[in-house]
């Protein structure tokens, strides 16, 4: 048997998001006959216990000067920003020497500025070769510049991303793969136990409409709960739940507030909850009619995915990669972003229509089955690992 190839995957997210759930999903299901897996994550924060729950993996504990959001602007953010640099510098001396005794072959990185510098770092002192794993639109700054440059390889998570790269960076990134992201198809799966109607004190007669995503102003809540308001002048049945919170980022602290004072201005507070982030998303689905995702752009669109498979109807955007999920009036719908009144009119469509929503949730279900499974974006996220110890 050869030798299995060892991989370094770097996570220096501070909560739980998309690209945290990619990699505990990727890192569950790589194929540990081929490969022997490695993680690097940070050692104050709730995601210790996530990685370390995987089975068959060894994880290292980084510190790389993270900060609360109160210090995030003026002078003060300016130091801890400096200050920052010390854990910095030590952890890359750690990882260096980490990554030779273990003999490690790849490190796989994603588009968090944290960890684009610490690879940068660590790829100068090792010269390891690295996968770079777009997971959002290209922002030009100098770290990104040169992470792009320098990686062996380029994960993109739709091609959508590969093109905004390509666009703006050149046509010679020869080097992007793209690789969509998969979920559990088990996880999330029609016909799980839901007691959240209640939760809600939803009436059986109620349409319950549902969109989850970080609290942010690109995320469209302000477009959902425009489109709300035309949606119950027409049928009072529905029911509109905003699921998710802002409490890890600084520049958006005036939205949810602005959020609240829509619902009211617009006539909406006996028809939209907020809900707050939920980890039980696997028991919210179920409970949900139909479910929107308002990004104005979406790199991939995972909760698109999520909800597909619990053979829900989606309405996305179509922008980013949401179309490449979707196809328009098959197994979704689209409409274009900040469009509160086309919006409107689809979920009118399919409150209007149950037989409709139960067709369209069981050709959703079909497409993850056949495209966005675990398994599948494993396999070939493992293509690119093995091409990479060949071009050592």
């Amino acid at each position: 048997m050869p030798n299995k190839i060892k991989i370094l995957l770097l996570d220096t997210n501070d909560a739980v998001g998309g690209v945290v759930q990619a990699h505990l999903m990727l890192l569950r299901t790589l194929d540990r006959t081929r490969f022997e897996v490695y993680a690097a994550c940070l050692a104050q924060g709730p995601l210790v216990a996530a990685f370390a729950a995987v089975p068959e993996l060894t994880l290292w504990q980084i510190a790389v000067g993270t900060k609360s959001a109160r210090w995030c602007g003026g002078w003060r953010g300016r130091l801890v920003d400096l200050a920052s640099v010390v854990p910095l510098v030590l952890s890359v001396l750690r990882l260096a020497w980490r990554c030779r005794c273990a003999g490690i072959q790849v490190i796989h990185t994603s588009d968090k500025k944290r960890a684009l510098l610490l690879t940068l770092l660590l790829q100068r002192l090792t010269r390891l070769p690295y996968i770079y794993h777009v997971h959002n639109n290209y922002i030009d700054y100098p770290a990104n510049r040169r992470a792009l440059a320098r990686a062996a390889l380029i994960i993109a998570n739709s091609a959508e991303m590969r093109r905004d790269f390509i666009q703006a960076l050149g046509p010679a990134l020869e080097r992007i793969r793209v690789v969509y992201n998969g979920i559990d198809a088990e996880h999330f799966r029609p016909g799980l136990p839901s007691r959240f109607r209640e939760e809600l004190g939803a009436a059986p007669s109620d349409v319950l409409i549902g969109i989850t995503s970080r609290l942010a102003p690109d995320k469209g809540q302000e477009t959902f709960l425009r489109a709300a308001a035309i949606v119950v002048r027409a049928e009072p049945c529905a029911q509109f739940v905003i699921f998710g919170d802002d409490a890890i980022f600084s520049d958006n602290r005036d939205y949810v507030p602005m959020l609240r004072r829509l619902v009211v201005e617009l006539g909406l507070t006996d028809h939209v909850h907020f809900a707050g982030f939920r980890a039980d998303m696997p028991a919210i689905y179920p409970a949900l009619d139909i479910v929107v995702n308002a990004a104005w752009r979406e790199a991939f669109g995972l909760v698109v995915v999520e909800a597909m498979a619990c053979a829900k109807v989606v309405v996305g955007t179509d922008a980013g990669g949401i179309p490449e999920i979707i196809t328009h009036g098959q197994d979704g719908f689209l409409f274009p972003p900040r469009d509160a009144e086309k919006l409107a009119a689809i979920l009118l469509e399919v409150v209007r229509q149950p037989a409709l929503r139960q067709t369209m949730g069981r050709a959703a279900r079909q497409t993850v089955e056949q495209r966005f499974t675990l398994p599948i974006f494993a396999r070939n996220v493992e293509q690119v690992y093995a091409e990479m110890a060949q071009v050592r």
